[in-house]
């Protein structure tokens, strides 16, 4: 039987216990409800003297509710529960409250309570139960009103998170599949224009270059699409350079060109500096002004005018992007540069767009050691949006080189491997084939992996690149298809995939790939993973 320690109970114990009570929520952090349910129950029973402590919870929306039975401090087990099953049944239709019921429990007549989970009975309820005549005390229906409480907070808290965690995956995925969707249409069209470079000696006239710098510009967007939370936290890896200020502009001006004849504005652009140079990354800061001239356009009446100012000074260059459309307000301007502020209270959100932009370019700024502002006379009165850069270093300029475009060298026709090239993308598939065999490999194509599986046995290719997102059987399936066969237990495995995240990466290692492309594939890194020896793991 309990001894009920508590009917003449000091003040000072009663508080003390209560602020332990109360300081429960520190360990929540973390933690899923089961866990807070479990570190709840442990700690009511220090304090209470209880014969019995049942919940039944749903800790999740839609999952089976959480069913928890402990007796005098320790848990029931699942073959125990049997004989408690009438007891059990009794107590569901108890009243919530505090009020006493006797129930017929295998310990014997108990003073039970049910207290909820919640705001109502749907969210959960929890049963305390003692032997003792005198449960419960009027402290100790403070103790278990205070710590189901606090146990209920922490159910929604972690609900809550896991909600959160749900809603970040179903991001991710649908990112994924959305990279994937963009990477398939980039692949082609940049194998086909590095076909057409080689074909005319590597020379590439303006149109060519613009077609280039653009596809390498949307390449590192999709990249970016896909992971958000990098972008939040400024984890964007720099290709750094010397850079004059002016080509960054000129850069930015061409990819928001579009938009700003759409509209039918004027752009004037005066650029006066002296020949300093930024240490910084080409395709970074065109995004980061491009954004800026986008939005500026964007928000400017058709047949505004837009005008960029860039000026040197001793350390450092000033870029100012002015316009004379809609302006900003007070109340507006704290808010520019907030990720994915919602509503229609922010310049971003207010004419559609993902809501990053903004905050995308403060972020890629900063990353650069600069600082990006912004200011209006007031709705109506334009807005201006000042970037400040500091100049390079001598140091910083001459560790900086400018990669050049390499030019595979060319093999003896069909002296390369026999490399079996398997892809459901037809355009993919045959400017890639046109590519591989023109610097001298010996390619067969299939697109679909029954043919290719057919193939393979007549070509007996050495190296083989699989599309992983085949038809009817994916390029992981097709790969230990291949494996299987004894004449390919020495095959290469590449895979060739709009899918890139870490978990597409080492999926590949466990299917036996030895390298993960991403598509679009840099031409000369395939190349120069096929000329080289093989490696036994697989990396990006």
């Amino acid at each position: 039987m309990s001894i009920d320690r508590y009917g003449d109970q000091s003040p000072e114990t009663a508080l003390r216990d209560l602020m332990g009570l109360l300081a429960l929520p520190a360990l929540w952090p973390g933690r899923d409800g089961a866990a807070i349910v479990a570190l709840m129950t442990e700690a009511i029973e220090r304090i209470v003297p209880l014969d019995i402590c049942y919940v039944d919870v749903p800790l999740l929306p839609g999952a089976v509710p959480f069913v928890q039975m402990r007796v005098r401090g320790a848990q029931v087990s699942e073959d125990e529960m049997g004989r408690w099953r009438d007891a059990i049944a009794a107590w569901h239709g108890l009243p919530i409250g505090s009020s006493i019921n006797l129930c017929d429990t295998p310990l014997g007549q108990a003073r039970m309570i049910r207290l909820s989970m919640g705001f109502s009975s749907g969210q959960g309820s929890i049963w305390f139960g003692a032997i003792a005549p005198t449960f419960p005390t009027v402290n100790q229906i403070a103790f278990l009103r205070a710590a189901t409480s606090q146990a209920a907070t922490g159910i929604l808290a972690a609900r809550a998170a896991h909600e959160r965690e749900e809603a970040n995956r179903s991001k991710d995925e649908f990112l994924a599949m959305l990279g994937h969707e963009l990477r398939n249409p980039l692949a082609p069209i940049s194998t086909a224009l590095g076909l057409i470079r080689r074909e005319n000696g590597n020379a590439a006239d303006k149109y060519h270059q613009i077609l280039e710098r653009q596809v390498a510009h949307l390449s590192r967007l999709v990249e970016d699409l896909l992971d958000v939370s990098r972008i939040t936290r400024g984890k964007i890896e720099l290709k750094r350079e010397g850079l004059r200020v002016g080509s960054v502009i000129t850069r930015a001006v061409e990819a928001a060109s579009p938009l700003v004849e759409q509209r039918h504005q004027r752009l004037s652009v005066a650029i006066a500096d002296d020949g300093a140079q930024i240490y910084g990354d080409l395709t970074r800061l065109t995004q980061a002004f491009s954004n800026l001239l986008n939005n500026a356009a964007k928000y400017t009446h058709i047949g505004g005018e837009i005008r960029v100012d860039a000026r040197a000074a001793p350390d450092h260059v000033t870029v100012s992007i002015s316009d004379d459309g809609a302006g900003i307000s007070a109340e507006l301007m704290p808010k520019l540069f907030k990720i994915f502020e919602q509503g229609r209270t922010t310049i971003d959100r207010s004419k559609g767009g993902l809501g990053i932009g903004l905050a995308l370019v403060r972020n890629l700024i900063e990353l650069h050691g600069g600082t990006v502002s912004a200011s209006s006379d007031g709705p109506g009165k334009g807005a201006t949006f000042t970037v400040i850069l500091p100049l390079a270093s001598g140091d910083e300029i001459a560790s900086a080189f400018p990669q050049k475009t390499r030019v595979p060298e060319i093999l003896p026709a069909r002296s390369g491997a026999r490399v079996l090239l398997v892809d459901d993308n037809l355009d993919g598939l045959v400017s890639m084939e046109a590519f591989l065999t023109d610097v001298g490999f010996d390619v067969a194509t299939a697109f679909e992996p029954l043919q290719a599986l057919d193939l393979a046995a007549q070509f007996r290719p050495e190296v083989a690149i699989l599309d992983i997102g085949l038809p009817g059987m994916d390029g992981y399936e097709l790969a230990v298809a291949l494996r299987e066969q004894p004449q390919h237990s020495g095959l290469r495995l590449f895979a060739l995939s709009g899918y890139g995240q870490v978990d597409d990466l080492k999926r590949s290692l466990a299917a036996g790939f030895e390298r993960h492309f991403v598509k679009p594939v840099t031409l000369m890194d395939l190349v120069d993973a096929l000329r080289e020896d093989p490696k036994p793991s697989c990396s990006g």
